[in-house]
């Protein structure tokens, strides 16, 4: 975001009313969104591998480099796997 591209910019954004807002929903519904947003990754990873290997076996980490093309793709920092490492052994 342009507002974060320098220190002050950032914890400009961090005291923000709309960060602040955004902040007390996910405090008060932290598991539930975590949940949803590790739903929607493991869909899109599922499907970039089914629709661009089928039943190849593919190392994990070049098929999580084709999810993150899409810019719309959830990152995995918010989701509930720490790691894709995580996520793998899940999986």
């Amino acid at each position: 975001h342009k507002q974060c591209r320098d220190e002050n910019g950032f914890k400009c954004h961090l005291t923000s009313d709309s960060h602040l807002r955004q902040m007390k929903i996910f405090r008060d519904n932290a598991p539930g969104i975590m949940d949803d947003f590790s739903a929607e990754f493991e869909k899109g990873y599922v499907e970039t591998l089914r629709r661009r290997h089928g039943t190849q076996r593919m190392n994990a980490n070049n098929v999580y480099q084709e999810v993150i093309q899409d810019k719309h793709h959830v990152h995995m920092n918010s989701t509930k796997w720490t790691t894709l490492t995580d996520f793998v052994q899940y999986f």
